[in-house]
Order: structure tokens, then C-alpha cells, then sequence
């Protein structure tokens, strides 16, 4: 294909998917009393009203500790299973495997109620741990996947190595298998954190007033208001996110962790 063509079909597309985030950002700042685009003039007024609005910094809050909490969580369940997995030589591997990963084929309405229903059953509806627990549901299997690929790629000659010279279990995994999959923990940790952090269904079904997340509020806001303090709330959750999206470019290279492979 012709350069100067793809060069052309690479902006539109860039144009395409960034234009309503910039009408986004533009009504954020906007002086009207509504939401209108183009705006009539600029002013910082909803940036300050939402971050003096305790309405909408709570939500913010439980949001990012939800989202840590959550990838937390993932991590912790995700890094054994995957290394199990990884390993294999027992029954039932593909199936166990094809069980942590059913959360992404389910449709989020049906899994957010069965959640519900489960939770309630056993005591946890309503409570901030069920919540905890069904975003480390929906987290689990964007965790699986990285450590899985990346543990797959590598060269465990190493492990068998330190394990020759008398390397405990432990220490293998803590000085060998950790330093190779830990791209693979960092890419799926920021999924599983952009994940929980954006999470509506199971968030507006298991949340209450007091552990209610941004989204829920954003929801909530928009069933009642029309202005613009939803642009700018949406324009700091950009932020947020760009924020993170920088720090782990330049600090690891998202190419290296979101496409990690290990040299055989």
C-alpha cells in the first residue's frame, strides 16, 4: 500500500477514535451553564466544582482503592494458577484454564447478577468484600492471559538449572521465574487495574452509597443533571489514566510489557 495512503488512513483513524474524547475535554472547560459544542467560551469552573464536590471525589477514591485492591487480588490468584498451567502434565489443565478465562465470555449483565445472587446467598451482599470480590472475578482472567503468555515464551533452563544447584522452590521462583514473568505481571496488572477501574455492572449491582465507584456516580449524576461536571469529572478520569499509561511507558516500555516474550 501506498505509504502516503496509509499515512492518510492512520490520522483518520486517529481522528476517529480521539474526536469525542476532544469534545470531551472541550465542554470540561466550557462556561455555559449546560452541555454545548462547541463551547461559548472557557472557564475552569466545573474542574473546580468536581474536585470541591464530595459526590464525585468519594467515588474517585473507592475507585482507585477498588482497582488496587482488585489487580492486587488477580495477581495473587493468577500468577500460581498460570505458572500450573504454564507447566502442565496434569488432567484437566485446558479446562481449568478455560474456567478462569470465562469471565470475558460471559456478557457482564448476567455475570454482574450472578454475582449478586451468590454473594447475597452467602451472606456478603452488600458488603465492601463482595464488591472486592466480583471485580477480582472480572480481573482474574486479563492476568491470566499475560502471565500465561509470557511464562510460555520463556527459557526455563534457568529454573532447572538453579534447581540443580540446590535452589529451594522458593528461591527459584523469587530470584528466577519472578524476574522473567514480571513484565507479564506488570501488563496484566494494568489491565486488571483499567479494568476494575472502569467496571459499571457489577459496581452499580454490589455498591453501596458508601463504597459506590465513579462510574456508578457519573450514572447517577447523568440520570439527574445535564451539565457539564460530567466532562470534567470524565476529563480527570483521562487524566488519571494517561498518567498511568505514561509512568509505566517510560519507566518499562508498554511494547516490552504488553508483547513480552522471553529469548530461547
Amino acid at each position: 500500500m501506498n505509504s502516503g495512503w496509509s499515512r492518510g488512513y492512520v490520522v483518520l483513524a486517529g481522528t476517529f477514535i480521539l474526536a469525542p474524547l476532544l469534545v470531551v475535554v472541550a465542554v470540561a472547560f466550557t462556561s455555559a451553564s449546560f452541555v454545548s459544542f462547541p463551547p461559548p467560551g472557557w472557564s475552569l469552573r466545573w474542574l473546580a466544582k468536581v474536585l470541591a464536590d464530595p459526590a464525585f471525589m468519594r467515588p474517585l477514591g473507592n475507585s482507585l482503592v477498588l482497582a488496587a485492591l482488585a489487580a492486587s487480588g488477580a495477581a495473587l490468584l493468577a500468577v500460581p494458577a498460570a505458572l500450573a498451567l504454564a507447566r502442565g502434565g496434569f488432567r484437566g489443565a485446558a479446562e481449568i484454564e478455560s474456567f478462569l478465562l470465562s469471565p470475558l465470555s460471559l456478557p457482564a449483565l448476567i455475570l454482574s447478577l450472578s454475582l449478586l445472587f451468590f454473594l447475597a446467598r452467602i451472606g456478603l451482599g452488600g458488603q465492601p468484600i463482595g464488591l472486592w470480590i466480583g471485580h477480582v472475578v472480572v480481573t482474574i482472567p486479563y492476568m491470566l492471559r499475560t502471565v500465561l503468555a509470557t511464562y510460555r515464551g520463556v527459557d526455563r533452563s534457568a529454573e532447572e538449572a538453579a534447581m540443580t544447584l540446590g535452589a529451594t522452590p522458593l528461591r527459584v521462583f523469587l530470584h528466577v521465574t519472578l524476574p522473567m514473568i514480571r513484565p507479564g505481571i506488570l501488563a496484566g496488572g494494568l489491565f486488571a487495574f483499567l479494568v476494575s477501574f472502569d467496571e459499571v455492572a457489577i459496581a452499580l449491582l454490589l455498591s453501596t452509597m458508601r463504597t459506590a465507584t465513579l462510574p456508578v456516580a457519573i450514572l447517577n449524576h447523568i440520570a439527574h443533571n445535564y451539565d457539564p461536571a460530567v466532562a470534567a469529572i470524565s476529563l480527570i478520569n483521562i487524566a488519571l489514566v494517561t498518567v498511568a499509561m505514561l509512568a509505566l511507558e517510560f519507566g518499562f516500555g508498554l511494547d516490552r510489557l504488553m508483547l513480552s516474550r522471553g529469548r530461547k
